[in-house]
C-alpha cells in the first residue's frame, strides 16, 4: 500500500517534503537564518519594519525618520500582500512566511497554468509539471518582490483563461492581482505584453479583441488604487527627486552585445534563472533539434507557430529590451516622449524570464517524456537540484544551511551575517540605552549600512531610499563633498544615483558591506562636520575606530561589543 502511494504520488510528496524542511529550518532557526542583504535588509525589510513601529502603514503626511525625515509616500505601499504581512506579523516571522508563501503560490501557479493549457492531457504530464513547478519555485529572487515573480503563471493563467471564456470573477481577481504584484517592476511589463498580445490577436483574427482590452483596463485600475502612493509621485508630485538626476550607463555596440549575452545566459541578480549549466543548454539543443525537423520536413511555417519558439523568442526580446536600454539615444527618445519614464528601468522585461525559461523548459521534457519517461523524471530532478544547489545572493535556504553547517562543523564563522547579527538589536539596544537616546536625535553610520539604526528606532540622516527629493541629495552632499573630491568613484556613485546617501570611506574602499570576518582596523572619515551638524546629526555609530576623530571635531564616547556580535561599535558625538 505505501509502495504504491509512493509510486502514484513520488512528485508531490517531492514538493512537500522540500516545503516542510524549509519551513521547519527557517521556523528553527529563525535570528540565525542567512537571507539577502542587498536590497533586502539593508532596504526594504527595515522600512516595513519601521511602518510597523512607527504605526505607519496607513498613514498619510507623516514623515518618517530616515534621511533625516521623508514622506511616508516614499515608502512601501500598504496594498500589498507582501506588506501586509510586516504589518500584521513581526518582521523576522513576516519575512519566513513571505518566502513559504512565495514557493507556495510559485508551484501552485504553474500547476493552474498547466491545467489550463494541456486540459485533459494534464493527468499524462503532471509529474514532469510538478517537478518544473518546483524548480521555478525555489529560484533565488528578490525577496521584496517575489511574490510578483512567482504569480506570473497565475496573471497569464487569468488571461488566457479571460480571452477563452470570460466569467465576471476573472475581472476581479485581476483587479486584485496588484496586491501580490508591483507596477514599476512588474505591473507596468504585464500591461504592455497584454497590449501588443491584443494587436497581434486582432490581426490574425481580424477583429478587436475586447476581453484583452477590457482585462488591461480593470487590471490597470486595480495598480492605480493599490499603488496610489506611487502614481501620486510620478504623476502629481512637484517636489523634484534624486530620480531626475540619475544618470544612466552609456553602451557602444560592443556593450551592448555583451549586456544582452548577460541577461541571456545568467540573468540578473534580482532575477536569476539559474539555468545556465543545465535548463538552457537543453533548451538550446531542443530549438536546434525541433527546428531542423521542420525544415526537414519542409513544415518552415510550423517554426514560427511553434510554443516553445515564440518563448525562446520572448526570451530574446526581453533580453535585447535590457540590453539597449543602455543605448543613450533610444533612452533619450523614450524619455522625451513619455518624460514620466526618466529614471524609470523599462529593461526589467528581463524578469519576466526566470519563468519563460522553466515554461520552455516544459516542452523540452514533454519531448523527453514522449520518448523516455524515466530520463524526462531524471532531466526534471537534476534541474531542481541545480536551483537548490546555487549560490546567490538571494538564496535564502542554501545559505542558511551553508553558514549554520559551518559553524557547526568548523566552529568558526563565515564571512556571512545572519539576520539577527546584521541588525544587532541587543547591542544597539544596549548603546541607547547608555546615552539616553531619544528619537529626536539624528544619527549616521559610518562602516555600516544605515539601516542597521533605522532598524533599531534610531533617526538616521542618512540612509537608502529610491525616492527623495534632490533638495536633501544636494544638502547631504555637502556633508560628503571631502571625500567625493577625493574619490571619483564614490563621486560617480553619489552624483549620478545617490539613492545610498552613505557616509563614504575615505580610503574609497567600500566599508557598509561587509561580514562577519571584516577588518575592523582604524579608517579615516572626511566629512563637512558644520553640515552634518546643521542637518541634525548628534551621533556618529562607527564599525571602526575613526583615526583623525579630532581633525573632524568628533568626540569619542565609546566601545560597544557584544559576544553575540562579531562587530563593536565605535560611538562619536558631534
Amino acid at each position: 500500500m505505501t509502495m504504491n502511494i509512493i509510486k502514484k504520488y513520488w512528485h508531490l510528496l517531492i514538493a512537500a517534503g522540500i516545503f516542510i524542511v524549509e519551513a521547519v529550518v527557517f521556523l528553527v532557526l529563525r535570528e540565525n537564518i542567512y537571507v539577502g542583504i542587498l536590497d533586502n535588509l539593508d532596504l526594504f525589510i527595515t522600512q516595513l519594519k519601521m511602518l510597523r513601529d512607527n504605526d505607519a502603514f496607513f498613514a498619510h503626511g507623516q514623515m518618517m525618520p530616515i534621511l533625516r525625515s521623508i514622506d511616508r509616500n516614499y515608502f512601501p505601499s500598504e496594498f500589498s500582500l507582501y506588506n501586509i504581512l510586516f504589518f500584521l506579523l513581526p518582521d523576522l516571522y513576516a519575512y519566513i512566511v513571505g518566502y513559504l508563501l512565495k514557493l507556495l503560490m510559485a508551484f501552485f501557479s504553474c500547476i493552474l497554468l498547466a491545467k489550463l493549457i494541456l486540459q485533459d492531457k494534464y493527468a499524462n504530464y503532471s509529474k514532469i509539471v510538478t517537478l518544473v513547478s518546483i524548480a521555478f519555485a525555489l529560484l533565488p529572487v528578490y525577496p521584496m518582490y517575489a511574490l510578483c515573480f512567482a504569480s506570473i503563471p497565475f496573471v497569464l493563467y487569468l488571461f488566457i483563461r479571460l480571452y477563452r471564456e470570460p466569467r465576471w470573477w476573472l475581472y476581479v481577481l485581476l483587479f486584485f492581482y496588484p496586491l501580490v504584484s508591483y507596477f514599476t517592476f512588474f505591473g507596468a511589463f504585464i500591461l504592455g505584453y497584454v497590449l501588443i498580445a491584443a494587436v497581434i490577436l486582432a490581426i490574425r483574427d481580424k477583429k478587436v479583441p475586447w476581453r484583452l482590452l477590457g482585462g488591461f483596463v480593470v487590471l490597470m485600475a486595480g495598480f492605480v488604487c493599490f499603488e496610489y502612493r506611487l502614481f501620486g509621485i510620478m504623476l502629481f508630485s512637484d517636489v523634484a527627486t534624486i530620480r531626475e538626476s540619475m544618470v544612466t550607463a552609456s553602451l557602444g555596440f560592443g556593450g551592448l552585445l555583451g549586456s544582452f549575452w548577460e541577461a541571456f545566459w545568467y540573468g540578473v541578480i534580482h532575477a536569476q534563472p539559474v539555468h545556465a549549466y543545465f535548463v538552457l543548454p537543453l533548451c538550446v539543443a531542443y530549438f536546434v533539434w525541433i527546428n531542423v525537423n521542420y525544415i526537414r520536413k519542409r513544415q518552415a511555417r510550423r517554426i514560427i507557430r511553434d510554443p516553445f519558439n515564440l518563448t525562446i523568442l520572448f526570451i530574446i526580446f526581453n533580453c535585447a529590451v535590457y540590453a539597449l536600454y543602455f543605448w543613450e539615444p533610444l533612452r533619450n527618445l523614450v524619455e522625451m516622449v513619455l518624460p514620466p519614464l526618466k529614471g524609470f528601468q523599462y529593461n526589467r522585461t528581463v524578469y519576466f524570464n526566470t519563468f519563460a525559461w522553466y515554461f520552455a523548459f516544459f516542452f523540452v521534457l514533454r519531448a523527453v517524456y514522449q520518448k523516455k519517461k524515466l530520463f524526462a523524471y531524471l532531466c526534471g530532478l537534476i534541474a531542481i537540484l541545480v536551483v537548490g544547489a546555487r549560490q546567490t545572493e538571494f538564496s535564502d535556504f542554501y545559505n542558511t544551511v551553508y553558514c549554520n553547517l559551518y559553524k557547526a562543523v568548523k566552529h568558526t564563522q563565515t564571512n556571512q551575517l545572519s539576520y539577527g547579527e546584521f541588525y544587532g538589536e541587543v547591542l544597539m539596544e544596549q548603546i541607547k540605552a547608555d546615552i539616553d537616546y531619544r528619537p529626536e536625535q539624528g544619527a549616521c553610520a559610518y562602516g555600516f549600512h544605515p539601516a542597521m539604526l533605522s532598524y533599531n528606532g534610531i533617526t538616521t540622516i542618512d540612509g537608502y531610499c529610491g525616492y527623495y527629493s534632490q533638495e536633501y541629495k544636494e544638502a547631504f552632499r555637502e556633508v560628503i563633498a571631502p571625500t567625493l573630491e577625493r574619490n571619483d568613484y564614490w563621486r560617480e556613485y553619489y552624483d549620478e544615483w545617490a539613492c545610498r546617501a552613505y557616509l563614504f570611506s575615505a580610503s574609497g574602499v567600500n566599508t557598509y558591506n561587509f561580514g562577519a570576518n571584516a577588518d575592523s582596523s582604524p579608517q579615516e572619515i572626511l566629512i563637512d562636520t558644520a553640515a552634518l551638524k546643521s542637518l541634525g546629526c548628534d551621533y556618529i555609530f562607527s564599525r571602526t575606530e575613526i583615526s583623525n576623530a579630532d581633525k573632524m571635531q568628533l568626540i569619542f564616547v565609546k566601545e560597544y561589543r557584544i559576544e553575540e556580535i562579531p562587530y563593536g561599535v565605535y560611538l562619536y558625538r558631534l
